[in-house]
Parts: structure tokens; sequence; C-alpha cells
């Protein structure tokens, strides 16, 4: 399942980032690419050596880790630290699936992408994310602060740059449920728990559903 999250950062801390990114280091983003890098991944991306990438990695680490809606749709156990990709004319992703196991030895499992948008459509041509779903190709580009949160497994890329800068922050998670058809039925339960708060249902209700989600929690995570 894919989720879009609106305005996951807020338009200040978008503007910090950017202001931040106009003087951080970028080197080659090929080396992230895995083995077929340099043939299919054309970009740049901060350095981990730059004095930014420290402050803007718990930035945006913090965020991810105190969003209601990440937490509801992916579960998550751990969270890597972010990479903060610029494409610019004639820059692109081909068709790729991320690596199955990432960082230090002997790796985190990934579960869930997320490519969180630094600058609005408008500032660029080009550079959509497009993925490869059950449901036939979906294209995203949204506007800046917004994210979208989706299976690893699925086949994705980065169409070319043709005019402008792009602007991203990707990074990956393990869930505490690894089965994605398992971490959709204790999403859906999470929201008809809220919609059924919000909607003031009777108490008994609202304790079925909490007690239902709670329970296959128990059953399915990982901790």
């Amino acid at each position: 399942m894919v989720a879009v999250i609106e305005g996951l950062l807020s338009k200040d801390q978008v503007q910090t980032i950017a202001k931040r990114l106009f003087g951080a280091q970028f080197v080659d983003g090929s080396m992230s690419g895995g083995p077929l890098g340099e043939s299919i991944k054309k970009n740049t991306q901060v350095s981990p050596q730059s004095p930014e990438y420290r402050e803007l990695s718990q930035l945006v680490l913090g965020v991810l880790r105190q969003n209601d809606q990440v937490a509801i749709t992916a579960l998550p156990r751990r969270i890597l630290s972010p990479i903060f990709a610029s494409y610019v004319e004639g820059n692109r992703y081909g068709e790729h699936v991320d690596a199955a196991l990432m960082g230090p030895y002997p790796g985190m499992r990934t579960d869930l992408s997320i490519t969180i948008f630094l600058n609005d459509p408008g500032a660029y041509e080009g550079g959509e994310l497009v993925m490869q779903t059950p449901f036939g190709e979906q294209v995203y580009k949204r506007p800046s602060g917004d994210a979208v949160l989706y299976p690893t497994h699925y086949v994705h890329r980065v169409n070319p740059v043709t005019r402008g800068r792009r602007l991203a922050i990707v990074t990956w998670m393990e869930s505490m449920v690894r089965d994605p058809a398992k971490r959709e039925i204790i999403g859906d339960l999470a929201e008809v728990m809220d919609r059924l708060v919000r909607d003031n249902a009777d108490g008994e209700s609202i304790r079925r559903v909490e007690k239902a989600r709670l329970n296959l929690l128990r059953m399915w995570a990982e901790t």
C-alpha cells in the first residue's frame, strides 16, 4: 500500500533544510545505487561527512518518529539516516528495487521506503517518482513537505529532470510487522478507531476495535 503524507515537513522545516543544503557538500549519488548504480543513477547527494548532514539528519528523523501517520502506517522499528538528493537537468534514477538490507553489517531489513519532496512541482520539470504497484503504474510529484511512503519491494524510478532542480529526502524503515498485508490490516483498524472516536461512537465499539488492533499487533509484531 502506498500512503501520501501531506505536510510531513512544515514550511519552516522545509525552508531550514533548503537553506542548509545551499552550502552543503554534494557528492556523486551513484555510490548508493547498488551494483547498477553507475548505469542507472545520475544525481548527487549530501556527503555524510558534510557539517550540515548531522543536523539535517536529526531533524528529519525526529519528524518521522513523531508523525502519527508514519506510526500507524509503517509501525517503524528502525529508521535509517536519510539521503538528501539533488537532481538537475539530465539527472535520473532508472527502474530499480531498493536493497533488502542496508546499514552496517549485518544490516537493517528494509520494509518501507519514503520520499519527502523538498521543492514544489513548478520548480522543475520531469523528476516524477514512478512506481509499479498491484494497481498499475503510479506517478507522484508532490508539493514541498509532502511525502510518499511505499513498500520497498516495489520497482520504482525517478524520471529524468528536464528543467530546474529536484530536491528530495529518501530513507528506509524496518517495520515491527514485516508483512505488508498485516501492516495494512492493523493500520485500517487504527483509522477506524480514530474515526469512531471523532464521531463519538459508543465506548464498547471503540474498545472492541482497539482490542482487535492490539491483539493483532501482539501476534504479529517483532521487537
